[in-house]
């Protein structure tokens, strides 16, 4: 199965989505179409399987950066962005699936996670903020980001690093304006005893 996905991979990369076959996936993979379909049905569920990969993949990278997390709001959307464009960067597959609709319903696996662990981080900032509230301000903070990685392809190389500069600044200041100024630091420090 990892034979097959990693063709997959390869060619949603390279050829987009639209234009791979079922057939070019079993061939690239030094595997047989019955042995494809045995374990997917249809592109759709390679491209879901490959999606469902890459969410946990950076669902564990943002684990790993809740041990360091940055003091400010603007710190945090400067780092998240960062950390998702690396990723992205090297999984070009990725930023394929994540704009194919067939791919990526709504409420999919990927944004439910995603949400979920950008609360977890979010909830650092402010510990006093309604569960709800942080639900649609994590929903959205994840919409930016997926934005910002979607636009970068949509510009120039040369215009991409003020694009990602923008999008960090928007989403800063949404983080600011929705969750405060206040650091981790200053969270942590309020909710020790007096």
């Amino acid at each position: 199965m990892a034979d097959l996905l990693g063709a997959a991979e390869q060619l949603f990369a390279s050829s987009g989505y639209e234009t791979v076959t079922m057939h070019a996936i079993a061939t690239l993979a030094g595997s047989s179409i019955g042995s494809l379909y045995q374990f997917f049905p249809n592109k759709e569920s390679i491209g879901s399987a490959l999606l469902n990969r890459y969410t946990d993949e950076i669902v564990l990278l943002l684990d790993q950066w809740q041990l360091s997390l940055p003091d400010t709001a603007m710190e945090f959307a400067n780092g998240l962005i960062s950390i998702v464009l690396g990723y992205v960067s090297k999984r070009p597959a990725c930023r394929v699936l994540s704009e194919t609709p067939s791919v990526v319903p709504a409420g999919s696996y990927g944004m439910v996670r995603l949400s979920a662990a950008i609360q977890d981080l979010l909830a650092k900032y402010d510990p006093e903020i309604k569960r709800s509230d942080l639900s649609a301000i994590a929903l959205t903070t994840w919409l930016i980001v997926r934005a910002t990685v979607q636009g970068s392809r949509m510009v120039e190389k040369s215009k991409s690093a003020a694009l990602r500069r923008e999008m960090q600044q928007v989403l800063g200041n949404y983080l600011e304006e929705r969750i405060g100024r206040g650091s981790t630091a200053n969270a942590r420090t309020s909710r020790q005893p007096r």
